[in-house]
C-alpha cells in the first residue's frame, strides 16, 4: 500500500497533492494513507507544506535523493513489467539497445515519451504494441550502421545515449578518437 501513494507522487511529481486527492488516486483508505504519508515525511520522500489560512499539501521532494532513484526503478519497473526488455532482448537483428532520456535519469512526468535507441535491424520492433502497453510514445532512434548513424543522430543526443541505462548489448556504435 505505501507503493500506491509512493506511485501517486511518482505519476506526478510536481502537481501540489492534498490529501483527500492522494486517498482517491492511490485507492488508499483514509486511516492507511494518514498512516504511510507519515512514513514518507519520516524518510524525507516526501514535504507537507502548511499555508497560512490554506489546506495543507504534499509534494515530492525531488531534491531527495531517495526519491530520484526510487522513481528511476519504479519508471524501469513500468517497461519492464511490459516486457518490452523481453522483446529487445529476443530480436537477433538488434545489436544494441539502449533507454535513455527522462526514463533512464527518472525525471520523467505523466506526459513523457519514452527515448529508445537501437542500433542494428529494427524491422521486428513491435513499437506499437509496446506504446499500447504504455500509454506512452516511444521516441525511436535506429540506425542499421555507422555511416548511417554519423549522418542522422543530432551528436547532442550521444551523451545522453550513453548515460541511458542499457538493454541490449554496448557501446560499440560509438567511436571515441583521442587526439592527443
Amino acid at each position: 500500500m505505501k507503493d500506491k501513494i509512493k506511485s501517486v507522487f511518482f505519476n506526478d511529481t510536481l502537481r501540489r497533492w492534498h490529501f483527500e486527492n492522494i486517498v482517491r488516486e492511490s485507492g488508499v483508505s483514509r486511516e492507511r494513507a494518514n498512516h504511510y504519508l507519515k512514513i514518507l515525511l519520516k524518510e524525507k520522500f516526501i514535504m507537507q507544506i502548511k499555508p497560512k489560512g490554506k489546506m495543507p499539501y504534499y509534494l515530492a521532494d525531488r531534491s531527495s535523493e531517495k526519491f530520484r532513484e526510487e522513481k528511476r526503478f519504479y519508471g524501469l519497473s513500468i517497461i519492464s513489467n511490459t516486457d518490452l526488455f523481453k522483446h529487445l532482448n529476443s530480436l537477433k537483428d538488434i545489436k544494441t539497445a539502449i533507454l535513455f532520456g527522462s526514463f533512464s535519469r527518472g525525471d520523467w512526468g505523466k506526459s513523457s515519451d519514452i527515448d529508445l535507441f537501437i542500433y542494428g535491424n529494427s524491422e521486428n520492433f513491435e513499437k506499437g504494441k509496446f506504446e499500447t502497453k504504455l500509454k506512452r510514445e516511444i521516441q525511436l532512434f535506429s540506425y542499421q550502421n555507422p555511416k548511417e548513424m554519423k549522418r542522422e543522430l543530432d551528436n547532442k543526443l550521444v551523451p545522453n545515449i550513453c548515460n541511458g541505462f542499457s538493454i541490449k548489448g554496448n557501446l560499440e556504435p560509438f567511436r571515441v578518437d583521442i587526439n592527443a
